[in-house]
């Protein structure tokens, strides 16, 4: 048995911050990558990781292969798992 969810457009939700605060600098943050593996993640992370590694000789890259693809973590569980790893930011959708 399939459900739809129905969402009342009538309900106002008041957003006060479209996007969380920047890190300033990465050097000595957790950076964390996460993946829908949908697009040749196994060459652009490298190369990401490498790139900001090198401008931020102390940030900590915890790698996508760490983490559930993206398709298969629930949205609402998303905050809890980063938390978990311990990450200060996330990298998300590297495609080209």
């Amino acid at each position: 048995m399939h459900f739809i969810e129905v969402y009342d457009p009538s309900g106002i939700i008041e957003i006060s911050n479209f996007y969380a605060s920047r890190l300033g600098s990465l050097n000595g943050k957790t950076i964390c990558e996460l993946s829908n593996y949908g697009w040749e993640s196994d060459r652009t992370f490298p190369v990401i990781r490498e790139m900001l590694q090198r401008r931020f000789p102390d940030v900590k890259i915890i790698p996508y292969t760490e983490f559930p693809g993206l398709m298969d973590i629930e949205p609402e569980d998303l905050p809890k798992l980063l938390s978990e790893k311990g990450c200060d930011g996330a990298i998300l959708g590297n495609a080209g």
